[in-house]
C-alpha cells in the first residue's frame, strides 16, 4: 500500500510561490510608507485638536493671554529638546524657543505658553500634544523639510496664532494624492499650518 503525501519538489515549488507573493505583498503595501502615513494621519489630528482647544480658549476667556511670559511676534514655540536644533525648518530658527520639562502641561507652561487651564470648563486637552516622532532630520517625505516636529506661533495685539507640522509621507506631502501642506492656504508650501492667523504668516 502506497502512502500519499507531497514530494519535495511539490514542497519547495508552493514554499517558492508562498516567497513570491510576500515578496510582492511587501513591493505593493510599502509597509514603511503605511506607517509614515499612519503618523501624519495622527499629526493632523493632533493639530485640529490642539486648534479646536486654542478656538474655545479665545471664545470664552475674556482677555486672552496668547504667549505668557514670551513675545509672541518675534519667537516660534515647539516641544523640540532643547539640545536638538532645527535644520531644514523655514522657521525664525534664532526665535525659536524650546521646552524641555513639562513639555505637555496645559497650564501655560508647556510648549504652547498658553494656559488652556482657563477655558470656561477647564482645559478640552488632558495634554499638549507632541510630534510622533518629535525630532530633527528624522522626516523624509518628499517636502525637503527633514524635521518632524509642531511649533506654534502668535500675535497677541490681534489674538491671533498659528500651528503648523510637517508631514512626513509622500501621500500627504507636496505634490502628494492628499497634500495638505500646498493646500492649507498658508505661506509655506513645505508645513502644514492651521490656525486663525489670515494668511497664515506668522
Amino acid at each position: 500500500m502506497r502512502k500519499s503525501g507531497f514530494t519535495l519538489l511539490e514542497l519547495l515549488i508552493v514554499i517558492a510561490i508562498l516567497a513570491i507573493l510576500a515578496a510582492a505583498a511587501v513591493v505593493v503595501l510599502n509597509p514603511a510608507e503605511l506607517l509614515r502615513r499612519a503618523r501624519d494621519s495622527e499629526r493632523i489630528t493632533d493639530i485640529a485638536n490642539t486648534r479646536n482647544a486654542l478656538n474655545l480658549y479665545l471664545t470664552t476667556v475674556g482677555t486672552p493671554d496668547l504667549d505668557g511670559s514670551s513675545s509672541c511676534p518675534t519667537n516660534y514655540f515647539t516641544a523640540l529638546a532643547q539640545n536638538d536644533t532645527t535644520s531644514s525648518a523655514n522657521l525664525n530658527l534664532a526665535a525659536l524657543v524650546q521646552t524641555t520639562t513639562g513639555t505637555r502641561v496645559t497650564d501655560g507652561t508647556g510648549w504652547i505658553p498658553v494656559n488652556l487651564n482657563n477655558t470656561a470648563g477647564g482645559s478640552p486637552l488632558s495634554a499638549l500634544p507632541v510630534d510622533p516622532r518629535n525630532a530633527v532630520d528624522v522626516c523624509t517625505g518628499g517636502t525637503g523639510q527633514n524635521d518632524c516636529i509642531y511649533y506654534y506661533a502668535c500675535s497677541q495685539g490681534s489674538s491671533t496664532y498659528e500651528l503648523g507640522a510637517n508631514m512626513e509621507s509622500t501621500e500627504y506631502g507636496v505634490s502628494g494624492g492628499s497634500d495638505i501642506e500646498n493646500t492649507d492656504g498658508g505661506n509655506s508650501t513645505n508645513w502644514y499650518e492651521v490656525g486663525n492667523d489670515p494668511g497664515l504668516n506668522l
